[in-house]
């Protein structure tokens, strides 16, 4: 199935410290909750951690002069000093916990399951970032199969859930053929649990590539996210089939996937 591609023109998400921190701290659901996404029926659950104030990529201004996305962030490689080593200056290996993040095309609209999903059948904007040690990493836009894209934070529990049910699904074979799968950790924060993302994956035995998002949360917004876990399945061709808020059993995302594949 062709289509025409989205805009070139390159554009960077400023969300401002408010909405980011909304996301950062926002609370888990639980049993109690009445913030919760409930991924089957649309009301509340306990399957998801929510962000109160929704990111809305379409609100905010994007251009050569909106403030940039903060860099990629993490521990700077040394240098050896020729002038006391004599030897050439060697960087060491270096981990980025967040990275640069940049877009092309429209945002998604936010993902609503009780309102039905708008996005269905349309072109995903594309974005491109890095993994944790620097690899590019392009998400998105036309590619060589379907795309899993796994939004996940490392503090939320309803994420360290649906990590061992997918990695599960992998290994007994019940992923479709000629699906591929990249993982996105975006709301990375320091002060809570699992810190640092990238060791946090490794720990998980997370097969697949992971981008890093930047500390302003663009590529998860760009996606229409506004809760953890958050999954959106691209076509070959780049256009968007399905999205999905909370974490699932191995039967609900297995025909999460299927369904939207069919």
């Amino acid at each position: 199935m062709n289509r025409e591609l989205p805009s070139t023109r390159t554009r960077r998400a400023w969300l401002g410290a408010p909405l980011v921190a909304a996301l950062l701290f926002a609370s888990c659901g639980g049993s109690d909750s009445s913030d919760s996404t409930d991924v089957d029926g649309g009301g509340t659950g306990d399957d998801a951690t929510v962000v109160t104030e929704p990111l809305d990529v379409n609100a905010v201004p994007t251009g050569e002069n909106v403030a940039p996305v903060a860099s990629a962030v993490g521990a700077e490689a040394d240098l050896v000093d020729e002038a006391v080593a004599g030897t050439d200056a060697t960087p060491e290996a270096t981990t980025q916990e967040t990275g640069p993040i940049s877009f092309t095309g429209a945002p998604l609209p936010i993902y609503d399951v009780a309102a039905g999903d708008p996005s269905l059948g349309i072109a995903s904007p594309i974005v491109s970032g890095q993994g944790f040690d620097g690899t590019p990493i392009a998400i998105g836009g036309p590619s060589d199969n379907p795309t899993l894209l796994v939004f996940l934070a490392h503090w939320c529990p309803h994420c360290n859930d649906e990590v061992p049910t997918l990695i599960g699904l992998q290994e007994a074979g019940s992923l479709p053929v000629g699906l591929d799968v990249v993982g996105v950790s975006t709301a990375a924060d320091s002060t809570r649990d699992n810190y640092p993302p990238s060791e946090w994956a490794e720990e998980l035995n997370w097969p697949w590539p992971m981008m890093a998002d930047d500390d302003v949360l663009t590529a998860i917004s760009v996606f229409g996210g506004s809760s953890f876990p958050f999954a959106v399945i691209v076509d070959a061709d780049g256009t968007v089939l399905g999205r999905k808020a909370g974490a699932s059993d191995a039967a609900g995302l297995s025909a999460f996937i299927e369904g939207a594949l069919s």
